[in-house]
């Protein structure tokens, strides 16, 4: 286990169960799931805590007769790029002894084709994880699979923001990953994602081959009556003070984002001992400029229509009429025609989601709240 934090509320790692926040419910379905065999995909909008969970269920799991291996597909544009990920993880999860590379991953190394160096001047080991382009990706999954089921203990396969399948070029790679679950069922796996319409789509639309292979379970908003006193607490054991009524504030304000609450909260705790409204207001300005870099080449990324439509979407959130007429002459955004293609498109980046109750946000809270602010 890592050190304790400083800062009781961490932002870019899993901490331990001690800075970790409710998820009762949800570790208890996933837990039931895979002790009983039935494959996951847990999807949410943006940094509501799916990696986080992930490891807190890791903790869980690892306690008993299970090995845990996490892979983030985020960066992956191939089904190669996605086997050059998997074989890294495998790596750093059972590649290391003290004396080198173990001799069972030095084995599927030269099933895959991987080439294993040495640095001159320090002897350690230096590996290139591009697996051998002459090989075929299936046989190369073969391999990968065939080492994770002979593991002593059952193996869960975390696969993170695994949506990015759906746009490898060769569009086939879902069929290949379906046929690569399928030949070892021995493995568990979770496939997790960002993007909930194209997650949804994948594994609950007939024609698509991991159509009801897995259990769907959204990931929500940690309810404020359970993040209110696990809040309250970390402040009362350093001797500070937040109300409840300003931390109602910030669960509001962050709509109930699990890494916009806990940055919030980092920022007060470091900064205060007695959190006023004044401070509140301080921490949130604070963090929105910090922003302006990043978000001020937002407007470059779009046309002047994408632009002007995204930011009425931020003011007005959640839109429930994005061509009606009232909006649009409100904002002076035009034809209701020019508007649905610039919504599609800023649906497309992913910029703006559609909720499930059916009204429009800015998917990224703090650029929603940045871009209320301007004029």
């Amino acid at each position: 286990m890592s050190k304790k934090p400083f800062n009781p509320f961490p932002l870019l790692s899993y901490r331990g169960k001690k800075y970790f926040c409710d998820r009762e419910n949800e570790l208890s379905t996933m837990l039931d799931h895979l002790q009983n065999d039935r494959n996951i995909v847990l999807y949410s909008w943006r940094r509501m805590g799916k990696s986080a969970l992930i490891y807190r269920l890791f903790d869980e799991l690892e306690s008993g007769n299970f090995e845990c291996l996490y892979v983030d597909f985020l960066a992956t544009r191939s089904v190669e790029d996605a086997i050059n990920t998997l074989t890294q993880a495998l790596y750093e999860k059972y590649g290391k002894t003290k004396t080198g590379i173990s001799a069972t991953i030095q084995r599927l190394f030269s099933v895959l084709g991987v080439t294993v160096g040495f640095n001159a001047l320090t002897g350690v080991p230096e590996i290139n994880f591009k697996v051998n382009p002459t090989t075929i990706p299936e046989h190369s999954l073969s391999a990968l699979g065939q080492f994770l089921s002979e593991r002593k203990k059952r193996v869960v396969v975390a696969i993170d923001e695994f949506q990015q399948v759906s746009n490898y070029e060769n569009g086939h790679a879902e069929a290949v990953f379906r046929t690569w679950v399928q030949q070892f069922p021995e493995v568990r796996f979770i496939f997790s994602g960002s993007h909930r319409k194209m997650m949804v789509s994948m594994f609950a639309e007939k024609n698509r081959p991991f159509y009801h292979s897995a259990q769907l379970l959204a990931l929500d908003p940690i309810p404020l009556e359970k993040y209110a006193p696990f809040i309250q607490g970390h402040f009362q054991a350093r001797s500070k003070e937040i109300s409840l009524e300003q931390i109602d504030t910030i669960y509001q304000w962050a709509r109930g984002q699990t890494y916009t609450i806990q940055l919030i909260c980092n920022y007060l705790f470091s900064h205060c001992v007695k959190v006023s409204d004044a401070d509140i207001t301080f921490v949130l300005d604070e963090i929105l400029n910090q922003h302006q870099g990043m978000f001020g080449s937002m407007a470059k990324m779009l046309t002047k229509t994408q632009w002007r439509l995204f930011k009425a979407i931020a003011k007005e959130e959640p839109l429930q009429s994005p061509q009606g007429k009232d909006f649009l002459l409100k904002y002076g955004l035009g034809a209701a025609s020019t508007v649905a293609t610039a919504l599609k498109a800023l649906e497309r980046l992913e910029l703006v989601v559609e909720e499930d109750e059916g009204g429009y946000i800015v998917h990224e809270v703090l650029l929603s709240r940045w871009m209320a602010r301007l004029v």
